[in-house]
């Protein structure tokens, strides 16, 4: 006689293998029940796929799998589209963003010392890497940017505490 309620580590397996993002604690809860362990499923299930070419992450406020390091070269070659690389300059202005957020459009543009074409603000919002999280409560009420989950999963990372070492001479007073 089969149990009516599924293998909580085979469940999570499923629910991250079929989700396109991180999974979050909350998502995690809701399919597997709150009274279950989170951590030790989580531990379970990273120790099972470890042998497998993709590893369980912590990526945000979730989890997902992501390709093993040891194979992402050997993938890379058969990738049908590689990545697209972000121009330099665009690049500067996403870890300004990430270092100083949330963060205007005329406070970037004091750090670089230079204008800030509204196509690399549009270019990052495209690809899901940054958003609006609001307006400046001062005169003209400027638009506040601040990076995404999306942003961390491409790069990943687990939260902006990962960029520290990076980020720090982009930090502190414009």
């Amino acid at each position: 006689m089969t149990s009516s309620f599924p293998d909580p580590v085979r469940l999570a397996e499923a629910l991250l293998f079929q989700s396109s993002g991180p999974v979050s604690r909350t998502m995690l809860a809701r399919a597997l029940g709150e009274d279950k362990d989170l951590a030790q499923i989580l531990s379970e299930v990273a120790r099972r796929t470890k042998e497998l070419g993709f590893d369980l992450v912590a990526v945000g406020d979730g989890w997902m799998f992501r390709t093993a390091p040891d194979l992402a070269e050997a993938l890379r070659a058969v990738r049908e589209k590689p990545p697209e690389r972000l121009p330099r300059a665009v690049l500067e202005v996403l870890l300004l963003i990430a270092a100083r957020q949330p963060v205007t459009r005329p406070e970037i543009e004091s750090f670089r010392d230079a204008a800030l074409p509204q196509k690399t603000l549009t270019l990052l919002q495209e690809k899901g890497l940054i958003r609006s999280v609001g307006r400046k409560p001062i005169p003209g009420q400027p638009q506040l940017w601040a990076t995404t989950e999306t942003f961390l999963v491409t790069y990943g990372l687990r939260s902006l505490v990962d960029l520290d070492p990076l980020l720090d001479g982009l930090r502190g007073p414009l």
